[in-house]
């Protein structure tokens, strides 16, 4: 969809103002790049999430008309971005103990949290378009949403959000084995979010505790 790729140019606009954002003293190198993908993840989401609340089935059809059916340059930026960021808190957090100021170790932390936050919505956000264009392109009803009405991108929103945060579907059923392959490596990645979530707030709350 032309519209994903702006709102995909916007984001990595505003991810380089973000490197340019000042940060507190004794802050780590990688915290530029988080501010970045923070700003550059939120540019991309809200639009593209906007838009799953507001497309019928037919403007979600009409939309996604012509559009390529597998994975997209915009799918492979995105997800590489999520990881890179992973990456950047990992070397910020193996840094955590270089004996910068309380305050800065603080802001990290929060960051860190924010960081992975920001790429677990990427990914799913990410993961709403590729299942809608699965459906619609490659696989025509090769997900069963339990209605007899089209599905909209909304319908797509709720089941991508679902796999990411349960890793399983509730009541929509995969009917053929290519979406269920997309679906494996969809919560492969939410566990790996998930995961980094959980890691990068204990490190907030150690680090907050230490402060005091």
């Amino acid at each position: 969809m032309r519209r994903t790729r702006i709102h995909l140019a916007v984001a990595g606009a505003l991810l380089l103002v973000g490197l340019l954002v000042p940060l507190p003293a004794g802050a780590q190198w990688p915290a530029h790049l988080l501010v970045g993908w923070v700003v550059g993840a939120l540019a991309f989401c809200v639009p593209v999430l906007r838009m799953a609340f507001r497309l019928d089935a037919s403007a979600t059809a009409g939309a996604l008309e012509g559009a390529e059916g597998g994975r997209t340059e915009t799918d492979v930026i995105v997800v590489i971005a999520a990881l890179a960021s992973l990456g950047a808190v990992g070397l910020m957090l193996l840094g955590d103990g270089s004996g910068g100021p309380a305050s800065s170790r603080g802001f990290e932390g929060l960051l860190s949290v924010l960081a992975v936050a920001a790429g677990w919505l990427a990914l799913h956000t990410t993961y709403v378009l590729r299942y809608a264009r699965h459906y619609l392109v490659n696989e025509p009803g090769c997900i069963d949403f339990n209605s007899d009405d089209p599905p909209r991108l909304s319908d797509f929103a709720y089941l991508s959000f679902t796999l990411g945060m349960t890793y399983q579907v509730s009541d929509t059923a995969l009917k053929t084995p290519e979406v269920r392959r997309l679906v494996l490596r969809h919560t492969l990645l939410s566990y790996l979010f998930g995961t980094v979530i959980v890691a990068a707030t204990i490190n907030l709350v150690v680090g907050l505790a230490s402060a005091n």
